[in-house]
């Protein structure tokens, strides 16, 4: 297995079920865009990760950051016949991708577009310890 980070959008709504042992859990997609393709990932989580995800609203559509182990695994149809391989994703964090920038109000930019805020690429600066103070 392998450790995943991704950005995506959720495309159904979570519906929350309980296992055998009474534990909560959700089953949920989330596609990734990334060069001009997409890439749909099967998200399982459980217990406090599924009460946040339902308090904190995450429905079809929301954009979402996630975090979790990755396995490929075989899935199979109601007569148990393996039909395709698929990318599993065991939850072990996530949030919301901010659309917005946190100096706008939701007043201020009800008719402005959503657009991911900018990144900084200015080159970082350089200190020398051995004649500069370093920073506490």
């Amino acid at each position: 297995m392998a450790q995943i980070f991704l950005f995506g959008q959720v495309e159904n709504d979570l519906e929350v079920k309980k296992s055998q042992k009474n534990s909560s859990y959700v089953c949920f997609y989330v596609k990734e865009q990334a060069s001009g393709r997409s890439q749909s990932y099967q998200v399982w989580a459980w217990n406090t990760d599924v009460s946040r995800l339902i308090q904190l609203g995450v429905k079809k559509g929301s954009q979402i950051w996630i975090t979790g182990t990755l396995q490929m695994v075989d899935a199979t149809d109601s007569q148990g016949i393996i039909r395709t391989k698929i990318l599993k994703v065991y939850l072990t964090n996530w949030g919301y991708i901010s659309l917005r920038s946190p100096t706008h109000s939701h007043v201020d930019s009800k008719n402005e577009p959503l657009i991911p805020e900018a990144v900084s690429t200015s080159p970082a600066e350089i200190l020398d310890g051995d004649r500069d103070f370093l920073p506490e």
